[in-house]
């Protein structure tokens, strides 16, 4: 299984975000929250390091939130695709 990590200000509307795109997704975790985004995207950046995660980088969260959650999930990667025919 591998692993992602990220940072949100709204975990359940992030996790239902995921579960669409990654019907694999396991073990969706809010590992910690800051009052900072600065300092949640540091533990963003630290878990994935320490964990050989893919940091899931980006969003549309709003620059002026008061809380952001770290977050962390495991999912199965997809097969590449193989065209027949």
């Amino acid at each position: 299984m591998a692993c992602r990590v990220g940072i949100t200000t709204d975990p359940k509307r992030r996790e239902a975000e995921w579960k669409s795109e990654c019907p694999s997704m396991r073990n969706w975790k809010i590992e910690s929250e800051h009052y900072s985004k600065s300092e949640a995207q540091k533990e963003e950046d630290r878990l994935a390091k320490l964990r050989g995660c893919v940091s899931a980088r980006g969003g549309r969260e709003p620059e002026n939130a008061t809380l952001w959650y770290v977050y962390s999930f495991t999912y199965r990667p997809r097969q590449a695709n193989q065209s027949s025919g």
